[in-house]
């Protein structure tokens, strides 16, 4: 045979087979995919978690199940979708608590965020609020803060857990102006709220939603939010920033995360749905009702922003003293 056609006969298979390969290769998704939520079900980024995969196009084509490891500020959750296999199928819930915070709560933290894991991009971000209770008499931030100066630790605040975003910016503001308040770390949103409403303590900071009922019903009154404009919910309501906190960052993203190897076609397969899934109605209002904005950014930006965040949330965690070995 001329050496010549041997050649092209050669390539012509190695390419039939390569061909013949990926064309057995099953489309993405050929089975259900699991997010693990390192947090309670039934709270704010569980119930948001289950809206996104009803908002997700590819959980028509298979189930998306909500898979609960709840533990260590989230980070249980993270560490499992590490060691998974880097196919698509395995996903986490990532937020700016275990993935920017965790690595300084948790020196022995099993994951680094960077190297260990893919952000798919965000699709969510939640606000803190300062707020008072209404039988104290703080009617604003400024009235709250010369009452801390005037009597250095009468007053306490709650917060829904030690190196929660809410704690750690709270403590950044107490920092700056060197101002004397106790921290009451309460197990969860709902015992703080509790506590500044039945006015065991006069101020509590916490994510936005939850509070928002109590604001309505008259028994709290907000003081300030964190974040860079208004929330949508508390239009009436100045931010740290316009108070004069510009450093004060305390605002939760919620994304996916995937491990670090997986491939580019599933990872910007994933980024796309969750781009058309923020643009959803019915995805918008749910988030709405959890007193969350629904808000895009793709997983280079989200990288970016963590990276722009870390020094806030290092500094924070050294003024709280907040540390797990």
């Amino acid at each position: 045979m001329d050496p010549s056609r041997r050649k092209i006969l050669v390539s012509t298979a190695a390419a039939l087979a390569l061909s013949s390969r990926a064309w057995a290769q099953p489309a993405y998704p050929s089975k259900p995919i699991r997010i693990v939520v390192g947090f309670p079900a039934g709270g704010a980024l569980d119930v948001a978690t289950r809206a996104l995969t009803q908002a997700l196009a590819v959980g028509a084509l298979h189930p998306i199940v909500v898979d609960n490891k709840v533990g260590a500020g989230g980070t249980i959750a993270l560490t499992e979708v590490a060691r998974a296999a880097p196919d698509g199928y395995t996903l986490g819930l990532g937020t700016t608590s275990n993935l920017v915070i965790a690595p300084y709560l948790y020196p022995r933290l099993a994951y680094k965020a960077e190297a260990d894991l893919v952000s798919l991009g965000e699709f969510a971000q939640g606000q803190s609020l300062v707020y008072a209770s209404t039988n104290s008499g703080l009617r604003t931030l400024s009235a709250a803060i010369a009452a801390m100066r005037n009597d250095p630790g009468k007053l306490s605040y709650a917060s829904p857990g030690t190196g929660t975003t809410a704690h750690l910016s709270f403590e950044m503001f107490k920092a700056r102006d060197k101002l004397f308040i106790v921290h009451v770390p309460y197990r969860g949103t709902p015992q703080a709220m509790n506590a500044v409403a039945s006015g065991e303590v006069e101020l509590g900071v916490d994510a936005i939603g939850p509070v928002l009922p109590l604001i309505r019903a008259g028994r709290v009154v907000p003081l300030a939010q964190s974040g860079e404009r208004r929330s949508d919910f508390l239009r009436d309501v100045p931010t740290l920033k316009e108070l004069g906190f510009p450093e004060i960052v305390g605002t939760n993203g919620l994304g996916l995360v995937a491990p670090a190897a997986l491939g580019e076609p599933v990872r910007a397969l994933i980024q796309a749905e969750l781009q058309k899934a923020v643009d959803q109605q019915e995805f918008l209002a749910h988030m709405n009702n959890l007193g969350l904005q629904a808000a895009f950014r793709t997983g280079s930006e989200v990288r970016d922003g963590m990276k722009a965040q870390q020094a806030f949330w290092a500094r924070a965690v050294r003024h709280s003293g907040a540390t797990n070995d």
